[in-house]
């Protein structure tokens, strides 16, 4: 199959949707299927190149003001671009992942081109709701957000998302099909052991147990809660070390600094694909207090890992994390379960216990599992376009031969 990846973010920008397609369609394409991207280029002109082994398609776009490895695509010719893609590219089936512009683009040009379409969710209003909130028109917007996706995704042949709590969030919005399917994780890569000794010197760890979190340093991801539960345990012996960068690093250090908690916290920045499984090994436990997660696929490397999980009881976190038994759950805002949860692992070696129970949890999330998901997906979405045209044919013929013969 000739497989095209459509997407608004994809990399400089790295996160959960660019880590999703970009490790897919390698395995996609290692599985013998040819697979391209369709995406924002990385500066104001076309280009066509190979990123990490996948070809990109790169349409013209703008830095965002506040964000910039967040690309804006440019609208001037952007149809006619996508059009020249389709041609040189002649793709059996188009795998959107949201419902902006270059995807309602994609759409749009594909109207001529009659290509099957898969859609894969990755949106939650959560994710924007800093955005917008101090408008204090929270469900006015959220609502007008919903109707833009079901507008875009009811105009595709399937629609997946990662967890059948996503798929309840979004069934009752569409009149197409939604299948869940897991972003997958790679189990061989992340349960690795050994060759650690180099880490903590490399990122400035001290010799001490570690609280992980690894993701973007983003509003929703909520770690200034993680800081205050962490400052109520000033006096137990562990550190707490946040991986990853965003745009509220900063806000974030001066709580830090504010909470007294120099010695006790460490930012690494951005951690290599290369040295994630060693950070996640010599952890002790993976938390985050995110609100707006549709899987996480940092908890499901961590729970690769072996790790143990506490997290919020919110979005989908609760089909990975099975209170008391690999982790535990708190309410967001709960500080003070949160702080006994983390005193549990670090102090009452519950953590032991439940490295297995991750492990048991996680074993169906293999990657190999989601490729071959995929694989069907993709064949029957086009199969069922060839038999609909082939019944259309049909039609048409026959209509035709009653007109000749009347």
């Amino acid at each position: 199959m000739r497989i095209l990846f459509v997407a608004d973010t994809y990399y400089p920008h790295i996160n959960g949707v660019y880590y999703f397609m970009q490790r897919l369609a390698e395995r996609l394409q290692a599985a013998g299927h040819t697979v391209a991207v369709l995406a924002p280029s990385d500066e104001l002109l076309y280009t066509n190149k190979v990123v990490e082994g996948i070809r990109v398609f790169g349409m013209p776009s703008f830095p965002l003001l506040m964000y910039k490895t967040i690309r804006i695509p440019v609208p001037l010719a952007l149809h006619a671009r996508i059009d020249m893609v389709y041609t040189a590219f002649n793709p059996d089936i188009l795998h959107l992942q949201n419902h902006f512009t270059i995807n309602k683009a994609a759409l749009a040009v594909n109207k001529k081109h009659g290509i099957p379409v898969i859609g894969t969710n990755h949106f939650m209003t959560e994710n924007f709701t800093p955005f917008y909130h101090f408008l204090r028109m929270d469900s006015k917007i959220e609502k007008i957000m919903w109707a833009a996706f079901s507008k875009v995704f009811n105009q595709m042949d399937l629609v997946t998302t990662p967890t059948e709590t996503g798929a309840e969030l979004i069934r009752p919005k569409l009149h197409v099909k939604v299948v869940a399917v897991s972003n997958g994780i790679d189990l061989v890569r992340f349960n690795k052991t050994g060759g650690y000794t180099n880490i903590r010197k490399k990122y400035g760890i001290p010799d001490m147990p570690i609280l992980l979190f690894v993701g973007r340093l983003d509003p929703e991801k909520n770690i200034g809660e993680v800081l205050e539960a962490v400052a109520r345990l000033a006096d137990k012996d562990f550190c707490f070390v946040i991986a990853g960068k965003g745009t509220i690093r900063p806000a974030l250090e001066k709580q830090v600094e504010k909470l007294g908690l120099a010695g006790k916290v460490v930012f690494t920045g951005f951690v290599s694909n290369d040295d994630l499984p060693q950070l996640y090994h010599i952890s002790r436990c993976y938390v985050t207090a995110s609100v707006a997660e549709l899987q996480s696929i940092a908890t499901m490397e961590a729970m690769a890992c072996g790790l143990p999980v506490i997290a919020a009881n919110a979005g989908a976190l609760p089909e990975l994390v099975h209170n008391t038994e690999n982790g535990f759950l708190f309410n967001p805002g709960d500080l003070n379960t949160l702080s006994k949860s983390i005193v549990a692992i670090f102090e009452d070696h519950q953590w032991r216990k439940m490295r297995q129970c991750s492990l048991d949890i996680i074993a169906p999330h293999d990657i190999n599992n989601t490729v071959r998901a995929y694989e069907k997906w993709h064949a029957n979405c086009i199969a069922k376009k060839n038999h609909s045209s082939l019944v259309k044919i049909g039609t048409i013929a026959t209509e035709f031969k009653q007109l000749a013969m009347s």
